[in-house]
């Protein structure tokens, strides 16, 4: 199970609770007051910059993704891309591969 922290609103007191994703990320204490979820970013890397070009990078970061999640990095990996050229020659040539057999099947 997933941890959540909240804040004490009255003080500087934080606990972690854990509880179920699909539960309301809610905590009260035993003298009904409740409590602040703070929002962390645990799994963020600083200082590392990510290859938008690099295919390896993107199947290492990747192991393990669901789909929409990988879909998810590919959209911003493409955004990087095309920030950076102007176009994305990777998006390009990926839809020029898919074109092309699409076509194929067409003919047979």
């Amino acid at each position: 199970m997933p941890i959540y922290l909240f804040k004490n609103p009255d003080n500087e007191e934080y606990v972690e609770v854990h509880q179920k994703m699909a539960e309301n990320h809610v905590f009260i204490d035993d003298k009904g007051v409740e409590w602040e979820r703070v929002w962390t970013a645990p799994t963020t890397s600083i200082g590392l910059q990510t290859d938008s070009d690099s295919h390896q990078q993107f199947v290492n970061k990747t192991a393990g993704w669901s789909v929409g999640d990988m879909w998810d990095y590919s959209k911003e990996m493409s955004e990087k891309r095309k920030s950076k050229r102007g176009y994305d020659h990777i998006g390009e040539a990926h839809e020029k591969k898919r074109q092309q057999k699409i076509d194929a099947k067409k003919v047979k």
